[in-house]
């Protein structure tokens, strides 16, 4: 990107030299802030300012030297996929190209980062201390809706700065405080990878190696951005640390800490990691999977009749159970059922890190994190804590991020006893070890107590073909030795399709006994679900905020909107 700097550069490339009165009628430029700009770019040994002795001769300005453009990494081979990364308020914008690398024989990820010229570069390193001394660098956490108003505070403060300056136009303030914002509050060009919703995973290893990511599409890429030094990298770190009101160094050389967007972030420093310092961000979705993007044929994640069920189970408050393996698609699955519950009520969630994202519609909703001990060990609010608080609240379902420990299922078991509908996530590939993990140590609850849950629902990933399936659903029997499991759907690798196993047993009932629907009643229940949800696919509702509306409509009225479906009306008629 150039700017009026840069027309001066050229401008001197052919004059060598010019009068600053010149320059700035030439140019149009405000004399005090050519002048302004010119000594930014004397300090670095840009230029050299002259200010004659004699009163009757004028100041000057000469040429020295160009800055020289960082180097670029250079990538060959089959251009895969193309796209535009767009950021916050549209300040950070990229272009992403995947190119299949002829060396290595891999998917590569080249992003193309606007970046504006050494000469500009210079200036905006002279007014960095005067935008800082304007707004400094916060440090305590925030809400992500105060954090969004205090970036449009600060691009505000910097656009000041650069009209009266430069006098660029709208689309050029926009780009240039974009990486001023980011440069001086954020985590450079790390914030233009994680405005690019294909990405799960930003991995730095160390300033020796290229940035690596986790792409939904590709696996684990290379990237064409390196980060100059260790210290960069240490600084990035420290930067999250305050402002979340924690430090990293040699004392405490590990962070676990996230974000106000969410957005988890790990580091780690020498010498605990012996190859340099590194930064792992697991990025929260920000346009998370629903149940509909599990059944879309691209993902075939889930069946027609799986997801049915899982609402049925849902809208009538039986107790879940999300299994799975790392990166499996754990809490996207949690996610997706949840948001089917009915909107009138009130729904506590309980996480370590914030992923869980709930519709609009969800008017009743208490979103709860866990904190971290401070530095002197003070402070912490465990998820124990949290659960223990939930009841107190009056909720009609309790969602926990994870079960880790055999004091916060205990705690959790309990609110299935007194009445709470529960849902949450365990480390576990499958229902089998869901319950085993349960019943043994260290959780080692009651076998009786496991089975107050219903259902189990298993996520599976792939990792040599990068795809997520549900393994397995199944609910939760009473057996002579305790809790067994009786499998109703299971996915089959070599079809990659969806069986049916049995029918369900303590499913039905459980529900003939607390609705006194009979298993006609029930099944038929299922059909008017699949019915919604084959609409809803076709429609392609697939966002967060389509799958509320929806759900909004259906328990406020279920038979209009059954009657609607059945005309095959469009969403835009339906939602008058």
């Amino acid at each position: 990107m150039k700017t009026k700097i840069d027309d001066l550069i050229s401008i001197l490339e052919l004059q060598k030299r010019i009068t600053l009165e010149k320059a700035s009628i030439e140019f149009k430029w405000n004399y005090k802030s050519l002048e302004k700009v010119l000594r930014a770019l004397d300090k670095v040994g840009v230029v050299k300012l002259n200010y004659p002795l004699n009163l009757f001769q004028k100041p000057s300005v000469e040429i020295l030297r160009h800055p020289v453009f960082k180097e670029e990494v250079e990538v060959t081979g089959k251009l895969v996929e193309q796209y535009i990364v767009k950021g916050l308020s549209g300040h950070i914008s990229a272009h992403v190209s995947i190119i299949l690398s002829e060396t290595e024989k891999r998917p590569f990820y080249d992003i193309y980062i606007p970046e504006v010229t050494p000469e500009t570069r210079s200036y905006f390193e002279f007014i960095k201390n005067e935008v800082s001394r304007m707004m400094p660098v916060g440090s305590s956490e925030k809400a992500k809706e105060e954090a969004e108003n205090e970036f449009k505070t600060r691009h505000g403060l910097i656009a000041q700065v650069l009209e009266k300056d430069l006098s660029p136009d709208k689309n050029m303030v926009d780009a240039l405080c974009g990486i001023l914002l980011r440069e001086m509050y954020g985590l450079g060009e790390i914030d233009v990878l994680m405005a690019d919703n294909w990405l799960e995973e930003i991995v730095i290893n160390s300033s020796n190696n290229p940035i690596l990511v986790y792409h939904r599409k590709y696996g684990w890429l290379k990237t064409n951005i390196k980060l100059k030094n260790e210290e960069e990298i240490e600084n990035y770190s420290s930067q999250v640390a305050r402002k979340i009101g924690k430090q990293i160094s040699l004392l405490n050389p590990i962070l676990d800490a996230h974000l106000a967007s969410g957005d988890r972030v790990n580091a780690t420093i020498f010498p605990i990691s012996t190859n340099g310092n590194t930064l792992t961000l697991r990025l929260f979705a920000k346009n998370p999977w629903t149940i509909v993007s599990f059944l879309d044929s691209k993902q075939n994640a889930m069946s027609l009749d799986m997801a049915a069920l899982l609402w049925q189970a849902i809208h009538y408050e039986m107790n879940i159970l999300v299994g799975g393996g790392t990166a499996s698609g754990k809490t996207s699955a949690l996610n997706s059922i949840i948001s089917l519950i009915p909107p009138y009520q009130r729904i506590v969630t309980i996480e370590d890190t914030r992923e869980l994202l709930l519709p609009s519609y969800q008017w009743n909703w208490v979103p709860l994190v866990t904190r971290a001990p401070n530095p002197e060990g003070l402070g912490e609010v465990s998820m124990l804590d949290l659960v223990v608080n939930s009841l107190r609240m009056r909720p009609d379902r309790i969602v926990m991020g994870e079960i880790r420990r055999k004091k916060e299922a205990e705690v959790l078991f309990e609110a299935m006893h007194t009445g709470h509908s529960v849902y949450a996530t365990l480390h576990a590939d499958t229902g089998a070890q869901i319950i085993k993990r349960l019943i043994e140590p260290p959780i080692e609850l009651p076998p009786s107590e496991v089975e107050d849950v219903h259902l189990v629902l298993v996520q599976y990933r792939d990792r040599r073909k990068n795809l997520r399936r549900t393994l397995e659903i199944s609910e939760v029997v009473s057996g002579p030795s305790g809790p067994e499991l009786n499998k109703l759907y299971l996915w089959r690798p070599r079809t990659d399709d969806f069986q049916i196993v049995k029918p369900p047993r303590r499913y039905m009932e459980h529900l003939n006994l607390h609705t006194g629907m009979t298993e006609k009643d029930i099944l038929a229940d299922q059909v008017e679900k699949k019915m919604v949800l084959k609409w809803m696919l076709d429609n392609k509702l697939n966002q967060v905020e389509d799958v509320g509306k929806v759900m909004n409509h259906y328990y406020s009225d279920t038979d209009v909107l059954l009657k609607s479906i059945e005309k095959k009306m469009t969403p835009d008629k339906v939602f008058v």
